[in-house]
C-alpha cells in the first residue's frame, strides 16, 4: 500500500473522526464514523458490527456491497463474539471476484475485541489474497481510528445504560410508592397499567388475575367497563400461569400458544409480548404482560427482568388491596349484621315482652275496677295475670338466653342446646316442633368454637322456621371420623342451593354467608344440602384435633 497523502477534505474527515464525541447514541456514533471512515480511506462500501458490554449488537452498512462480500462479512460476524484480546490487531484481506479487496479489522476497546469493521477497497498489487499481513506503517492510522471508534462506542454504551438504569430505577421507585399507598383494587390495577409500559417503552400493559374457583384468567379494561375471560391454561398468559416462568415472544403469530380471541374482541393488534407471573409467597395470582415495544425493537431479557421486578411489587400490592377489600367487606357485613340483630331484637321485644307488658298493665287497670264493681272476680283475674307475668318472664329469659347463653362457658354445647330446645317456641304460631338428638358423651371443645357452633345452629334453625314451613326441625349432634357433626334438618319445601348462592348479592341476604364465614373462622366445614320439596340439611363438620 502506498503512503497516505492527506488532502484538506481527508484532514477534515480525520479530525471529525477523532472528535466523534457528542453523539446521543451508539448507533448514531458508529453510523457517522462508518460513513466518514469509508470516505476517508477511501472505500467503495463498508460494514460494521459492534457488540456492547451488555451484549447488544449494532449492525451497520454503507455503500453497495456485492453478494460475495456480504457472504464473507456474515461468515466473519457469525463466529465473532466480544472477548478479551491482548494481541495486536491485524488487517485481513480477502480478494473479491470483481477486482476489489475486502479489508477486515477488529474494533477494539481496552484490549477487548468489541466488533468488526469491513471495507471494500480497490485491489492493489502489494496486497496478498485471502490472508493476513503484519501492520504496515501506512495502516497504523486505520488501527488508531478503529481503536478510537471502539473505545468511544463503549463509553457511550455504558453511559446510556447507566442513564437508562437510573431512569428505570426512578420509575420503579415511583411505581412502588404509588402501589404501596393505593388500596383500592380497581384503581390499583388501572394505575399499574398506566405506569408499567413506561418502564420499557411498550404500547400497553395487561394484567390477568387468576380466578381459582372458575380456573379462568380475567382481564378488566376500565376504559371499556368490561371483563374479558379466558381458560387458565390457554394462551401465552395461561402457559406462564401454569409453569410460573416468564416468556418473551417477539412474533406472537408464530407461537402455537397464542390466544387471539381477547385481542380480537378488544380490537388491539398484538405483535410481541413479554409476560411474567405475579407471585405472592408460593401462590401465582396472575400474570403481567407488556405488548409491542414502541421503538419496534424486540423485547429482551432486561425488559423481562424489569417487568419481573415490577410484577413482584404489583403482586404484593394486589394482595394487600384484596386483603383490605376483604376486611372492608367483612366490616360492612358486621355492621349490616349488627343492624339486622338490632332489628331482630326490637321485633322480638315488640312482638313478645312489649305486648305482654302492655297486656299486664291493662289487666292491672281492669282488676282495679273489679275491686269495687265485682270483687268476686278479682281472684281469678289475678291468677290470669300471674300466668301472663310468668309467661312474659319466660319470654324475656329465653330472649336473653338466645342472645348470650351463659351456660355455654360452664356446661358446654350439649347442655346449652338442650336448654335451647326446651325454651324454644315458634313465634309465628305455626306450632313447629324443635327436637335434639345427641348422645350423652359429646366431647367438649374450646369455648370460642362451641360459641360459634351454637350461633350457626341458631341461624340454621331460624332459617328453617322462617322459610321451610316444616312441621318439625331436628338438631343432630354426634361424633364421626374425628369430627364433631352439628346438623339442622327439616322436612320442608327445600330450595335450589346454587340459585340461592348466585343471587345473594342481588337479594342482600347475609344468613348463609354469615354461617359460612363463622365456620371458616373456626376451621370447620359447612355443607348445605337441599332440593325443592325434599327439605334442607345444614351440616357443620368441626375437626376435633
Amino acid at each position: 500500500m502506498s503512503p497516505l497523502t492527506l488532502d484538506q477534505r481527508q484532514l477534515e474527515t480525520l479530525s471529525q473522526l477523532m472528535i466523534a464525541g457528542g453523539h446521543q447514541g451508539v448507533s448514531e456514533l458508529l453510523g457517522s464514523a462508518l460513513e466518514r471512515l469509508t470516505a476517508f480511506w477511501p472505500a467503495q462500501a463498508g460494514a460494521l458490527l459492534y457488540i456492547s458490554p451488555h451484549g447488544e449488537k449494532v449492525r451497520l452498512e454503507t455503500g453497495p456491497l456485492s453478494k460475495e462480500a456480504r457472504i464473507l462479512i456474515e461468515q466473519a460476524r457469525a463466529v465473532f463474539e466480544r472477548r478479551d484480546d491482548g494481541s495486536e490487531p491485524t488487517i485481513g484481506y480477502y480478494s473479491l471476484e470483481d477486482g476489489h479487496d475486502l479489508q477486515e479489522l477488529p474494533l477494539q476497546s481496552n484490549n477487548q475485541g468489541v466488533g468488526l469493521l469491513h471495507l471494500v477497497v480497490e485491489s492493489g498489487p502489494d496486497k496478498p489474497a485471502s490472508t493476513t499481513t503484519p501492520l504496515k506503517t501506512d495502516e497504523d492510522l486505520l488501527i488508531l481510528l478503529v481503536r478510537a471508534i471502539g473505545g468511544e462506542a463503549d463509553k457511550i454504551a455504558m453511559l446510556r445504560r447507566a442513564e437508562r438504569d437510573l431512569r428505570e430505577l426512578h420509575l420503579l421507585y415511583e411505581i412502588g410508592q404509588s402501589l404501596a399507598i393505593n388500596l383500592d383494587l380497581k384503581s390499583l390495577l388501572n394505575d399499574i397499567k398506566l405506569r408499567a409500559p413506561k418502564v420499557v417503552g411498550a404500547e400497553r400493559c395487561s394484567i390477568f388475575i387468576l380466578d381459582e374457583d372458575r380456573q379462568e384468567l380475567t382481564l378488566e379494561l376500565p376504559e371499556e367497563d368490561h371483563v374479558y375471560r379466558m381458560p387458565a391454561d390457554r394462551g401465552i398468559a395461561g402457559w406462564v400461569v401454569t409453569h410460573g416462568i416468564g416468556q418473551i415472544v417477539n412474533d406472537v403469530e408464530q407461537d402455537p400458544r397464542w390466544y387471539e380471541a381477547i385481542g380480537r374482541e378488544a380490537e388491539f393488534v398484538t405483535r410481541s409480548i413479554v409476560c411474567v407471573p405475579m407471585h405472592v409467597k408460593d401462590r401465582t395470582i396472575g400474570v403481567m404482560q407488556l405488548l409491542n415495544k414502541c421503538s419496534g425493537e424486540p423485547f429482551n431479557e432486561q425488559d423481562m427482568q424489569l417487568l419481573t421486578t415490577l410484577a413482584a411489587q404489583a403482586g404484593i400490592a394486589i394482595d394487600n388491596a384484596r386483603l383490605y377489600q376483604s376486611l372492608k367487606e367483612e366490616h360492612d357485613r358486621l355492621l349490616s349484621k349488627e343492624e339486622e340483630v338490632r332489628h331482630s331484637i326490637a321485633r322480638d321485644l315488640h312482638d313478645g315482652p312489649t305486648q305482654s307488658v302492655s297486656a299486664i298493665a291493662m289487666n292491672i287497670e281492669f282488676i282495679k275496677r273489679l275491686l269495687t264493681a265485682m270483687p268476686e272476680r278479682v281472684s281469678s283475674e289475678l291468677d290470669t295475670l300471674s300466668e301472663l307475668v310468668n309467661k312474659t318472664s319466660h319470654d324475656i329469659r329465653t330472649l336473653l338466653f338466645e342472645l348470650r347463653p351463659l351456660g355455654l362457658e360452664t356446661q358446654g354445647l350439649l347442655v346449652t342446646l338442650e336448654q335451647y330446645v326446651e325454651r324454644w317456641r315458634d313465634p309465628s304460631g305455626n306450632q313447629t316442633r324443635l327436637r335434639l338428638e345427641a348422645p350423652t358423651n359429646v366431647p367438649r371443645l374450646p369455648h370460642e368454637i362451641e360459641a360459634a357452633t351454637f350461633i350457626i345452629v341458631q341461624e340454621a334453625v331460624n332459617n328453617a322456621r322462617k322459610h321451610a314451613y316444616s312441621p318439625e326441625i331436628t338438631i343432630y349432634l354426634y361424633e364421626e371420623e374425628g369430627q364433631l357433626i352439628a346438623s339442622v334438618r327439616d322436612r320442608g319445601k327445600g330450595f335450589n342451593v346454587a340459585a340461592i348462592d348466585a343471587s345473594y348479592e342481588k337479594r342482600g341476604s347475609l344468613g348463609l354467608l354469615n354461617m359460612k364465614e363463622r365456620a371458616r373462622l373456626i376451621g370447620a366445614d359447612l355443607r348445605i344440602r337441599s332440593e325443592p320439596g325434599k327439605g334442607t340439611t345444614v351440616e357443620l363438620r368441626i375437626p376435633l384435633t
